[in-house]
């Protein structure tokens, strides 16, 4: 589309954007219109001249630009002085980028004609198009002064001012049209909508507020300033202005997503459940219910996540990504059962996710302990698939729990002579660490990079493994080599920091490293837990409190976490706090033994609770 059209557009349908639906009765707008004075009507010479200009209306709707011209040369035929058919002429010039014969046509109107408002608009139109910018303002400024209460030229010079980078200029004329039509949004609208999408969001922000103050109907920009607050950290003013978009548009599927996921962000979970229900009600859509559980899983709701899957499954039974998601967090919550039948329920159809969703029912049979069919199912994978993402690590981890270390450790040793994949090597490692053998670890991993010593993965793993295995500075040396090749590892700097907090190591350097990872990813429950650790060892209890209080939003189902807090709660003077973190770490080491961070874990978290 060219620029021209896009501002005969933009102007075209003033009248109508907004969108308007009910705009508030405007008293005084009402009587300066009445005391206005009337417009001449445009007389045509002729039935037969007017029947013509109909036909050139007709062909211009439909894009016949070409015939409009021929029509309206023909109603020009009996009165060829015309200033309203002449300027309709113009304008069919220009939609066929004829711009010059526009421009010169338009002359010889304004030359007899200097006070025809659209003329005078259609020649600013026509000259912003050809770029000579310093005329089409003059044009447009004397439509304006002739007819000071249409919105058209305001918008035209609003835009040229805006091309041109003048963000003032085109905030002045807008305020202008704002002084000579009381009550009328569109120039604060579209100027505010534009920043917004440039990115000035101050100046956007002060535009947008003035349009609902005029147009309090208007979603797009209620929506565009929720944004805006939620960008700059003003969750509760966010939260009402997409409160006001649901209100004028209550079937919008996007505004109320997106106020349910503000409200639970500011821990608001009624208001949030109320606008996902209403979001559910208009049709539970497949796509609409990931989306809802989606935004639950972001703020760990996995009970309401779950719960959201699991009734839009009954409706549809044919979905599988709504019984494989369902299943992934029945899995999170080890609720291992009804995972093993929200999987089952996935279509066996050959597809990738027929693939991940067997795996993770034989993953779900493993750890309730029905270790037979968890067996056959990774064996009828292997046959099927054996170079799926994962598979290997999951096999190694079923066979340990049925017992057989022995085919465990043969089978991950296979994988890792076949790919080194790195859950892979992490299975590896935690293996040798389970069995008492963490040296085991250490010498295939050094054995391995004898032939690759420059390989990452496996140099993470074999300092993951020095740590384990209790020698903290070796392993600091190896991931320092991981350092020294990808200088912005963040999971590398978290390491060495952590494990310098751990181990009683430069605390200075550790906490330099945890931030610089923090930069890159602030929302990482490690990086948070390691800035909270380093803090604790540094003596700051309350600072160590707010890091891993954090940590523990981002990830409340990890028991080390909890431990770390309490830890610092308890030396920061907040022993309840400590007691609950200690009971909740305590109670998911009961649930799933297997979330331990070493082998006496729960023990010691019992013996510090009794001490409490």
């Amino acid at each position: 589309m060219s620029r021209f059209a896009f501002v005969v557009a933009l102007v075209s349908v003033a009248a109508v954007a907004g969108p308007p639906k009910r705009p508030p009765v405007d008293l005084q707008a009402m009587q300066e219109a009445m005391g206005a004075p009337a417009e001449s009507t445009t007389q045509f010479p002729s039935a037969a001249s007017y029947a013509h200009y109909l036909r050139a209306r007709l062909s211009h709707h439909e894009g016949d630009h070409r015939t409009a011209m021929d029509e309206l040369r023909l109603a020009l035929a009996s009165d060829d002085a015309n200033p309203f058919l002449l300027t309709q002429l113009a304008e069919q010039y220009a939609r066929t980028s004829e711009l010059e014969r526009a421009e010169a046509q338009l002359k010889r109107v304004i030359d007899k004609h200097p006070d025809y408002a659209p003329a005078q608009l259609l020649m600013g139109r026509v000259l912003y198009e050809a770029q000579k910018t310093t005329r089409a303002r003059a044009h447009l400024t004397r439509a304006i002064k002739l007819r000071p209460n249409d919105p058209d030229a305001y918008l035209v010079l609003t835009q040229l001012w805006l091309d041109q980078g003048k963000v003032d200029e085109a905030t002045k004329v807008v305020e202008e049209l704002g002084g000579a039509v009381p009550g009328e949004p569109i120039g604060y609208r579209r100027l505010g909508l534009a920043l917004a999408e440039r990115g000035d969001a101050a100046r956007a922000e002060k535009l947008l507020v003035r349009a609902v103050e005029r147009d309090p109907g208007d979603v797009d920009c209620w929506t565009t300033l929720a944004r805006i607050y939620e960008a700059t950290g003003r969750g509760d003013k966010a939260l009402e202005a997409w409160g006001r978009a649901v209100e004028r548009d209550p079937e919008n599927k996007e505004v109320l997503v997106s106020a349910g996921r503000m409200a639970l962000r500011l821990d608001q979970y009624v208001e949030a459940r109320a606008y996902f229900d209403q979001l559910l009600s208009l049709g539970r859509d497949p796509e609409v219910v990931v989306k809802v559980a989606f935004s639950y899983l972001a703020m760990h709701r996995l009970n309401d996540a779950a719960t959201v899957l699991d009734q839009a499954r009954k409706q549809h039974t044919e979905e599988p990504r709504l019984h494989f998601y369902a299943g992934l967090v029945h899995e999170r919550v080890r609720s291992w059962a009804k995972a093993v039948e929200a999987f089952d329920a996935v279509p066996k159809d050959g597809t990738d996710l027929a693939y991940e969703a067997r795996l993770h029912k034989a993953m779900c049979q493993s750890s309730l302990g029905q270790h037979k069919l968890s067996l056959e199912g990774f064996s009828k994978l292997n046959d099927e698939r054996p170079a799926l993402s994962g598979l290997s690590a999951a096999w190694g981890r079923a066979l340990e729990r049925a017992g057989r270390p022995k085919d465990a450790e043969s089978t991950l040793l296979k994988a890792f002579q076949t790919a080194r994949a790195p859950e892979v090597l992490d299975a590896l490692s935690g293996f040798y660490e389970r069995q008492g053998k963490p040296q085991d670890a250490v010498a295939l991993f050094t054995q391995a990079l004898s032939k690759a010593p420059r390989d990452e993965p496996l140099l993470f793993a074999l300092a993951s493994a020095q740590e384990r295995k209790g020698d903290w500075q070796r392993a600091i040396e190896t991931m320092r080599l991981v350092l020294d090749q990808s200088p912005a590892n963040t999971a590398a700097m978290n390491f060495i920091g952590y494990t310098l907090a751990d181990r009683g190591g430069d605390l200075d350097e550790a906490e330099k490293l945890v931030l610089k990872a923090l930069e890159a990813k602030p929302d990482s429950a490690a990086y948070l837990d390691s800035m909270g650790w380093v803090a604790f060892h540094k003596g700051q209890f309350d600072r160590a409190v707010d890091f891993l209080e954090r940590a523990v939003a981002e990830s409340p189902d990890e028991p080390t976490l909890l431990e770390h807090l309490a830890e610092a709660c308890v030396k920061g003077g907040r022993k309840p706090r400590a007691e609950s973190a200690l009971k909740r770490a305590v109670q998911l080491l009961v649930d799933n033994p297997e979330s331990a961070d070493r082998p006496l874990q729960k023990a010691e978290l019992e013996k510090k609770l009794r001490a409490l």
